[in-house]
C-alpha cells in the first residue's frame, strides 16, 4: 500500500510536470529534483525489503532518471521501436507475494546491472534516453529530428531519382497522353507513332454516289491511292521535354498534322472514263393530262454528265481526305440537267386545268356551236408518256386534225356561200334562187377555216370561256340560219321590177330595163348577191375592152361580173324593153330612183335576181 501511494505520487508529479506547457528541453526546478529523488529513494527501500536478499544489491543513486519537465505535458513513456522487451534471465529476487507487482517507470527502477549488461550487447535496439538539457537522445547519440530529416532528404533524392530515370526513357519518345491526330502515341518513337497513325489513316475506296444513289465502288489499289507522312510532321509534338512527363499524366496534348496523299490522276480517269454510267437523257419537267386534269411531272436527270469536271472535283475532295464523293456536288451534271423544272410549270399547269372548265362558243345568231372542256382536252397533243406536247415557243400544241375535222363540219352546217337558197318572192312565194356560179352569185357566208382553227388554238390557250364568231372569208348581211334575213333587194327579171326591203317592209320599189335577154353576152346573170360597193360620178367601160364608155352619177355593182345598178337615161323602163334592147348586163334606172335607192341600200345587202 505504501508502495502504491509513493508510486501515484510520483505519477501525480509528473503529470503535473507535463501539463505545465514548458518545453521539453528544460531542466526541472532544484527543489522539484529533490523532492522527487527523495520520494524514488523511499520506494527504491520500500521495495528493497520486499525483495530476496540473496540478489545483488543495486543502488539508487546509480540510476539515472529523466529530469521533470516544467511544462504540464506528460512525460514521454521511453520506449524502443518495434524493440521486444528482454526476458529477465538473471536471479533477480522476485518481489514479496505480499506486495502488488510495481508498476509505471518506478517499476523500473531496480533493474539488476546484469540486465544494463545485457541491453548493451544487443546493437539492434536503442534504448532513448535524457540529455542532460533535456532532449532525447538515440543509444548512438542522435536526435529524432537529425534522423527524420536524415530520412526525408533520403526519400527525396530517391524520389529525384526516380523522377529522372522515368523523364530518360521519354528521351526520342512522345509524352504520355499524347495525341496526333486522334490517336494516341504517348510512349511510341516516331517510327511506331508513324505505323500507328499510317494505319488509322489507310486509304479507303473511292466511293463515288450518283444523284440516284447508286454507288459506284472503285478500289484504292485500281487507282493506286496511298497516304505518307511529310518529313518534320512531328517536330512539334516531340519538342516537349522529357521532364514534363508527369505533368502530362494530367493535360492531353492534341496534335494535328497533314499526310502526303498519292494516286495516278491517270489511272483514276481511265476508270471515270471506261465505266458504264448508263445511258438515259435529262428531261424536262412537264404539264402530263391525268384523267380530265393535268398534273406536273418532275425533271428528271440524266446519267450524261461532264467527265473532267468529276475528275477534277474528285482531286480536290482527295487532297483532303475525302474518298466518299457525292457526284451531283461537284457540278458535273450542270451542263446536262433540265431546262424546265418542275417549278417554272406553276401557272402552265393553272391554265392547263382551266381547259377542263371553260368552254368556247362560236355564235351564228339563231343558233350556236360550243367547243366544251371535253373537246379541248382531248385535242391538247400528248406525247407517249403523256405529257403536254409544246412547240419551240413554249406553247400548247392542240391537234390540228381534230379540230380541223370540228371546224369544217362547223362549216357545212352553217356556210352559206356557195348554196341554193330558199326565197319568198313578192309575186311568186316560195321559190328556189340556184346559186349560178361563184361570180354571178356574191352573198354568203363562208368560214375562213385555216383562220378559225388558229382562232380556236388562240382561245384555247387563254384558257377563258368565251362566246366569239367565227372568222369568216366572205361576209353576208345577216347572220342567221335564214342569211338573207328581212332586209334585201328582190329584183325579178321577169317582171323588169324591183323592191327595196327594210325588216320585211317595201320601203321603195321601181321598174327597170335589165341585160338583153336574147343575148347571153348581154343577158343578166340570176343568182343570189349582194351590194359589194356604192360609187359616185364614174365611167363605166372601156372602149379597148367593153367597146363603150358610159359616165354614171349612181353606181352600185352588185355581182363580179360586172353587173350594177346605175342610172341611165332611157324613154320607158319595164315591160318587155330588155328582151330585144336591153343593157349589157346591168340594171338601168332613171337618175332619180337611182338617187333615191343609193341612199337607202347598204354596202353587204343582199340582192336576189330571179325570173
Amino acid at each position: 500500500m505504501q508502495n502504491d501511494a509513493l508510486d501515484a505520487l510520483v505519477k501525480s508529479l509528473e503529470k503535473e510536470n507535463n501539463n505545465s506547457g514548458s518545453p521539453a528541453v528544460q531542466d526541472p526546478a532544484p527543489k522539484e529534483k529533490t523532492k522527487i529523488s527523495q520520494i524514488r529513494e523511499a520506494l527504491a527501500m520500500v521495495n528493497d525489503e520486499g525483495k530476496d536478499t540473496s540478489a545483488p544489491a543495486h543502488s539508487p543513486q546509480h540510476e539515472k532518471l529523466p529530469p521533470l519537465r516544467r511544462s504540464a505535458a506528460p512525460m514521454p513513456e521511453l520506449k524502443r521501436a518495434n524493440a521486444p522487451q528482454p526476458e529477465n534471465r538473471t536471479s533477480a529476487p522476485q518481489s514479496s507475494a505480499k506486495d502488488p507487482a510495481p508498476t509505471g517507470k518506478a517499476a523500473a527502477a531496480p533493474k539488476t546491472a546484469v540486465k544494463e549488461k545485457k541491453r548493451k550487447t544487443e546493437p539492434k535496439y536503442r534504448t532513448a534516453v535524457r540529455r542532460a538539457g533535456g532532449g532525447l537522445l538515440t543509444a548512438n547519440g542522435v536526435t529524432p529530428r537529425i534522423l527524420a530529416a536524415a530520412v526525408g532528404c533520403a526519400l527525396a533524392g530517391t524520389l529525384v531519382v526516380g523522377y529522372l530515370v522515368v523523364a530518360a526513357t521519354y528521351r526520342g519518345r512522345f509524352l504520355p497522353n499524347t495525341y496526333i491526330n486522334d490517336t494516341k502515341v504517348g510512349g511510341m518513337n516516331a517510327e511506331a507513332a508513324e505505323v500507328a497513325l499510317l494505319g488509322n489513316a489507310q486509304t479507303s475506296d473511292l466511293v463515288l454516289t450518283t444523284p440516284k444513289g447508286e454507288k459506284v465502288v472503285f478500289e484504292a489499289k485500281e487507282y493506286g491511292a496511298a497516304y505518307s507522312i511529310p518529313d518534320g510532321s512531328f517536330d512539334e509534338a516531340s519538342s516537349e521535354t522529357p521532364f514534363a512527363w508527369a505533368a502530362k499524366l494530367f493535360a492531353p496534348s492534341d496534335y494535328s498534322i497533314g499526310y502526303d496523299f498519292t494516286y495516278s490522276e491517270e489511272a483514276l480517269r481511265a476508270l471515270i472514263q471506261q465505266h458504264d454510267w448508263g445511258d438515259a437523257v435529262s428531261t424536262d419537267a412537264c404539264v402530263v393530262r391525268s384523267g380530265d386534269t393535268f398534273e406536273i411531272q418532275p425533271e428528271t436527270l440524266g446519267d450524261q454528265f461532264d467527265q473532267d469536271v468529276l475528275v477534277q472535283y474528285i482531286i480536290e475532295q482527295l487532297s483532303v481526305g475525302n474518298c466518299n464523293i457525292q457526284m451531283e456536288d461537284s457540278g458535273c451534271y450542270d451542263s446536262y440537267r433540265a431546262t424546265v423544272k418542275a417549278e417554272d410549270l406553276t401557272q402552265e399547269l393553272e391554265l392547263y386545268n382551266n381547259y377542263a372548265n371553260c368552254t368556247i362558243t362560236f355564235d351564228f345568231k339563231d343558233r350556236t356551236k360550243v367547243v366544251d372542256s371535253d373537246m379541248i382536252v382531248d385535242w391538247i397533243m400528248l406525247n407517249s408518256d403523256g405529257s403536254v406536247v409544246k412547240d419551240n415557243d413554249g406553247n400548247v400544241i392542240f391537234d390540228h386534225q381534230k379540230m380541223a375535222v370540228f371546224v369544217s363540219q362547223m362549216a357545212a352546217e352553217t356556210d352559206t356561200f356557195g348554196k341554193d337558197r330558199q326565197f319568198y318572192a313578192t309575186l311568186d312565194g316560195w321559190i328556189t334562187v340556184t346559186w349560178d356560179g361563184d361570180k354571178s352569185s356574191t352573198y354568203g357566208w363562208q368560214i375562213d377555216q385555216d383562220a378559225t382553227i388558229i382562232q380556236l388554238v388562240d382561245l384555247m390557250r387563254a384558257g377563258e370561256s368565251v362566246t366569239v364568231e367565227p372568222v369568216y372569208s366572205i361576209y353576208g348581211y345577216e347572220r342567221a340560219t335564214d342569211d338573207i334575213g328581212t332586209t334585201y333587194v328582190e329584183v325579178d327579171i321577169s317582171a323588169q321590177h324591183l323592191w327595196i326591203y327594210k325588216d320585211n317592209v317595201i320601203v321603195s320599189e321601181h321598174d327597170f330595163v335589165s341585160g338583153t335577154e336574147t343575148n347571153p353576152d348581154r343577158r343578166t346573170p340570176r343568182g343570189i348577191c349582194k351590194i359589194w360597193a356604192k360609187v359616185r360620178n364614174t365611167v363605166l367601160g372601156t372602149m379597148p375592152v367593153q367597146g363603150y364608155e358610159q359616165p354614171v352619177a349612181y353606181w352600185m355593182p352588185f355581182n363580179w361580173l360586172g353587173c350594177g345598178f346605175h342610172d341611165l337615161a332611157r324613154g320607158a323602163y319595164g315591160g318587155n324593153i330588155y328582151m330585144y334592147n336591153g343593157s349589157h348586163g346591168c340594171i338601168n334606172l332613171p337618175l332619180s330612183y337611182a338617187k333615191e335607192m343609193y341612199e337607202l341600200v347598204d354596202e353587204g345587202m343582199p340582192v336576189i335576181v330571179h325570173d
